[in-house]
């Protein structure tokens, strides 16, 4: 008991640690769920104290533990995090931005197979749930928390409707002070459960009309949670058997740019979907949507970047980054746009064949240019679509290189004319 008792006192000291390790989880979970437009509830939390030391107390009886370490190595859910799934159906959403965005050390899938001899039989499954211990990405991280990258988090994926039903039942029956529960309690608690699985059934339910409403009616999406599950669906029908990846990226901007284009409806979407490559592990559905548009029509460069701007300044999990202008802008950021968006006018297909690996047959660049082309349009993504812009030293090399290709070329952008190289 002396081991446990200073092990407690640790933790209370380092309380604050695993708290903020978990915020930190959680608010990569939110902003990204909600951005890609999927419907959830994300909370954290820090083992309370109480229940740690009944945990560890009851884990002793097999483990007899005999350091502070191995205690701390055994409990692993100090840092938790909950992701509450309005809808069932969006499990594998989940579970793919989980393994794409964290380091998963393990998966557990509940219910359990096996109850204990003399247990109550449940009729119903029980808790219906994944269970991922993970860390965090430290490329995800800023350098003040890379320290965070060390710890394991248990993160937690359910329905809101399983996640209710079994805080209920962990409190009366994990938390009953006399240790069991009567046979009609376990039942209630099962009929209970029956509920709940019923409740899923009709949510799933729910979200399939509305589904099978957004694919059949001419109307406007509603907003990118309805977008996001039209494009979820459309990758499900569309990717080869084993090449689901259902990233979609950014459904926030998309929705925003599409309704500013009075584009946001199916029959408007469904020619631009048809030359994007669903399963495509090399660009997120929603930038290649926006890349068909601003290829076929480089003016509608200026209407999604006011679409971005605009949902970066109300976005809350944003960063100053998020809504600032390129277009506006007169600094290296909007001098290398403007210089990129010149520069499709001109070369129209020709850019986009290089940069696909499509080249004319009598091409007018070596591999080394159109390598360099590509690391120009790395600098040209970063600025539409990342996380965060390149530095201005970067930016300035990217638009040297992209004079240079275009001069080999025989081509100038600082207008809207084309020169030969002969004359």
């Amino acid at each position: 008991m002396a081991l446990i008792s200073e092990f407690i006192d640790d933790y209370r000291r380092k309380i604050d640690h695993y708290e903020h390790l978990a915020q930190t989880c959680a608010y990569q979970c939110e902003s990204e769920l909600k951005r890609q437009g999927i419907r959830a509830l994300v909370t954290y939390r820090a083992k309370k104290i109480d229940s740690l030391a009944a945990k560890v107390e009851a884990r002793d009886q097999d483990k007899a533990y005999q350091s502070i370490d191995e205690i701390y190595e055994d409990i692993v859910d100090l840092a938790g995090v909950r992701i509450a799934l309005y809808f069932p159906g969006d499990r594998d959403e989940v579970d793919y931005f989980i393994r794409s965005h964290f380091d998963v050390d393990q998966i557990k899938d509940f219910p359990e197979a096996l109850q204990h001899p003399g247990a109550y039989q449940k009729q119903f499954l029980g808790y219906v749930g994944r269970h991922y211990r993970l860390r965090l990405k430290p490329d995800t991280l800023a350098s003040e928390n890379q320290h965070l990258a060390d710890y394991v988090i248990e993160l937690q994926v359910g329905s809101v409707l399983m996640h209710a039903w079994a805080e209920v039942e962990h409190d009366l029956v994990y938390k009953s002070t006399e240790g069991f529960l009567s046979q009609e309690e376990y039942a209630i608690l099962d009929e209970l459960n029956g509920l709940m699985h019923a409740g899923e059934i009709a949510l799933e339910r729910l979200q399939t009309a509305a589904k099978r409403r957004i694919n059949s009616e001419r109307q406007p999406f509603s907003n990118h949670y309805e977008l996001s599950s039209y494009l979820y669906d459309y990758i499900r029908k569309t990717a080869q058997r084993g090449d689901f990846e259902p990233f979609l990226g950014r459904t926030d901007v998309l929705f925003q740019f599409l309704k500013d284009l009075g584009w946001n409806t199916v029959p408007a979407l469904k020619p631009v979907l048809q030359k994007c490559k669903p399963g495509s592990n090399a660009q997120p559905l929603a930038q290649q949507i926006i890349d068909h548009i601003l290829r076929a029509n480089p003016d509608l460069y200026d209407a999604y970047d006011q679409a971005r701007v605009a949902v970066g300044r109300c976005d809350p999990y944003g960063t100053p980054d998020d809504y600032i202008s390129y277009c506006s802008s007169q600094d290296y950021l909007g001098s290398f746009m403007r210089q990129w968006i010149a520069s499709e006018k001109l070369m129209a297909d020709t850019l986009h064949k290089y940069l696909n690996g499509d080249a004319p047959q009598n091409p007018a660049l070596d591999e080394q240019s159109i390598e360099k082309l590509r690391e120009v349009r790395k600098v040209r993504n970063d600025i539409l679509f990342g996380t965060n812009l390149p530095s201005e030293s970067e930016t300035l090399r990217a638009a040297e290189s992209l004079q240079e290709i275009l001069e080999y070329m025989g081509l100038r952008a600082d207008g809207a004319e084309i020169h030969d190289k002969e004359t």
